[in-house]
């Protein structure tokens, strides 16, 4: 097992209890639409678990790899939308706060792509040759 997957393990793990946490603390907020606190209490744990999965999965298959990108990307542009609309005065709250969400998801991506190319590289190393013997 590399050190990095390992440290990705110890990454996801913290990421999953500290979204766990700010999605219980988070409904009890004054501030924030329902569109944040539906940021903040679905999406930020569901990407925690999908990390999770992605991490701890020995051989993942690529289509959750791909549905994990997808779900991490849309956590990142929700979490960015929400700290321009903080920033803007459209809703209260600190805007660099929603930045925070966007760390671990962006690392986990590139863990992602990385996982996606090797697992590709696997399977394209054990695919019999389709042209068969040379005679």
């Amino acid at each position: 097992m590399s050190i990095f997957r390992i440290a990705m393990m110890v990454l996801a793990i913290i990421n999953f209890l500290f979204a766990a946490l700010t999605a219980a603390v988070g409904q009890f907020a004054d501030s924030g639409d329902i569109w944040s606190r539906l940021i903040l209490s679905v999406l930020h744990p569901t990407s925690a678990i999908a990390i999770l999965a992605l991490v701890f999965i020995p051989r993942p298959k690529p289509a959750l790899i791909k549905g994990t990108i997808a779900l991490l990307l849309i956590n990142i542009v929700a979490d960015a939308s929400l700290a321009t609309l903080i920033a803007t005065g459209a809703i209260k709250g600190d805007w660099p706060l929603p930045l925070v969400f966007t760390a671990v998801p962006a690392i986990a991506i590139l863990y992602a792509a990385v996982r996606l190319h090797n697992l590709q590289s696997t399977d394209d190393k054990l695919e019999p040759s389709s042209a068969g013997p040379i005679h």
